[in-house]
């Protein structure tokens, strides 16, 4: 054990002696990271709406939040969605249970188009996600499943000269490896919008 606390106390003073010597050579360039990061063209976006996804054979509302770092066209990020609708059904009589789902994955996009005053994206998600058959009186999962879900989509944003915009997306998911009682993947694929609003805080020139 001294022999450990030893070996950590000597790669402390090494690193001390290392930041001591580089620290000259910060000091001569004190706003490096600064142009560095001007030069990459590096932002963030972040968008906050609502799916209207396919669900047991409608449209429901499904809760959308995205967060992505840009580099000049491009973006690389994460997203989330949840379903808010309510949906109730006996799946083995005389209960009835509801459905709680949830996926999150990662987001790749690139800028198709710029304007003075429209933007134009083309987005891909793949997501994991799990979904519930739910006890709604104890609150106890009855039936459970994960899946894996492909998003390709269309956004464009409204008023791109500014860092609050008006976000509208329409796209096809498609639904996998779905082992739930009474649901089948193709109860959740199909074509969905999205309308919301999109904070953009990255270099649109390109």
């Amino acid at each position: 054990m001294h022999k450990c606390y030893f070996g950590l106390l000597l790669c402390f003073f090494q690193y001390v002696i290392i930041a001591q010597r580089s620290d000259s050579l910060i000091k001569s360039k004190p706003n490096s990271f600064i142009h560095f990061l001007k030069n990459k063209d590096i932002g963030w976006t972040a968008f906050g709406g609502f799916d209207m996804a396919p669900t047991m054979g409608d449209l429901q509302r499904q809760i959308r939040l995205d967060i992505a770092l840009t580099h000049q066209r491009l973006s690389l990020g994460m997203t989330y969605s949840s379903l808010l609708g309510v949906i109730e059904q006996y799946v083995i009589f005389p209960n009835i249970y509801r459905l709680k789902a949830q996926h999150g994955g990662v987001i790749l996009g690139i800028r198709a188009f710029h304007s003075k005053w429209i933007n134009g994206y083309v987005n891909t998600a793949y997501h994991w996600g799990q979904m519930i058959w739910e006890d709604p009186v104890s609150k106890e999962y009855v039936f459970s499943s994960k899946f894996e879900c492909i998003k390709p989509e269309f956004e464009i944003t409204v008023y791109p000269e500014f860092w609050l915009q008006l976000s509208a997306k329409v796209g096809y998911q498609q639904i996998s490896k779905l082992n739930l009682p009474q649901v089948n993947s193709a109860d959740f694929s199909g074509f969905f919008y999205s309308l919301g609003l999109k904070i953009n805080l990255s270099n649109e020139k390109y």
